[in-house]
């Protein structure tokens, strides 16, 4: 149970704000090879399509799911963290520090946030990790914290609409290492 958000909201503003003000980088699909997706368990068969997607283009892929008992926990391979609404968030809405540890001690080219916006805790985890390329869905008064953004419809949440668009997008960018 948690008793406030009020922390929690005040740590995410702070994180939103050093992340519009961060040097972004852009990555092309081919420099990337690991990808950790941010996901909730509610979606999971529109996600689960996405990272077989992502795995049919030699990518490997971490997945952190948010998770609430009323979800269906998915089952996934090795590559999997489970941020579990009842056990995993102190009072304060904070994951708990095993949690964050694991999450950022990933090596990752990308960091894929897949997840609807209404869930603070993945928010704050996503902030806060330092991946070098950050990418999701831009909704109105987000401030801009991701290094590509797709902008969505108010309370539209098409998650193959938005997978497709990043993808879309990612084949076009094109690194200084690539010649044309």
């Amino acid at each position: 149970m948690i008793l406030t958000k009020h922390f929690l909201n005040k740590a995410i503003s702070t994180l939103s704000k050093s992340a519009a003000e961060r040097t972004h980088y852009y990555r092309s699909l081919n420099e990337i090879k690991h990808i950790l997706l941010f996901c909730e368990a509610k979606y999971w068969k529109n996600i689960f399509q996405c990272i077989e997607s992502l795995k049919t283009m030699g990518k490997h892929v971490h997945v952190c799911v948010y998770t609430q008992k009323t979800d269906d926990t998915p089952i996934w391979d090795y590559a999997y963290v489970l941020v579990e609404a009842e056990k995993d968030i102190n009072l304060w809405g904070f994951p708990d520090n095993r949690i964050k540890k694991q999450i950022n001690g990933m090596s990752i080219d990308m960091l894929l946030d897949l997840t609807s916006g209404e869930i603070p805790v993945m928010r704050y985890l996503m902030l806060q990790h330092p991946a070098p390329f950050k990418v999701g869905a831009k909704r109105a008064g987000d401030e801009d914290f991701y290094d590509l953004s797709i902008v969505m419809k108010d309370g539209e949440h098409d998650i193959p609409f938005l997978f497709g668009q990043i993808i879309n997008y990612l084949k076009t960018i094109r690194s200084k290492k690539e010649v044309v």
